[in-house]
């Protein structure tokens, strides 16, 4: 009885620290939570700011009828690697905390390994 226990308070905390897995349509829904949210880059734009380069990608459809938005900047997007390009129209998977940005959930990119393409 004590093995059992144990071993479903261990397979009850591994859940507790799981991500959820979600749609653009679905990041309303999560705020203030870390998530995986997977989806077609749409659409993007490069805005080249004083403080810095910033590239948002659209996730699902075009701005402005998108339901999320990624946010990517800084030194993740000073790499090179994520560029409107070579984004356009992939299917990606981005982990990150959802925020609200003018109404609209966002997910700011902090580290590029929290992006990948999936291949199809």
């Amino acid at each position: 009885m004590k093995k059992l226990m144990l071993l479903l308070f261990i397979c009850l905390g591994f859940n507790a620290f799981a991500q959820e897995t979600i749609t653009a349509s679905q990041a309303k829904d999560f705020v203030g939570k870390e998530v995986i949210l997977t989806g077609k880059v749409a659409g993007s734009r490069l805005f080249q700011r004083q403080t810095g380069d910033m590239l948002l990608l659209n996730i699902d459809k075009p701005h402005p009828s998108n339901e999320v938005t990624i946010v990517v900047e800084g030194e993740v997007l000073s790499k090179g690697k994520f560029t409107e390009a070579a984004l356009q129209d992939k299917n990606i998977k981005v982990k990150g905390i959802v925020s609200i940005y003018k109404e609209k959930p966002q997910i700011k990119l902090d580290n590029e390994a929290n992006l990948t393409v999936i291949e199809q």
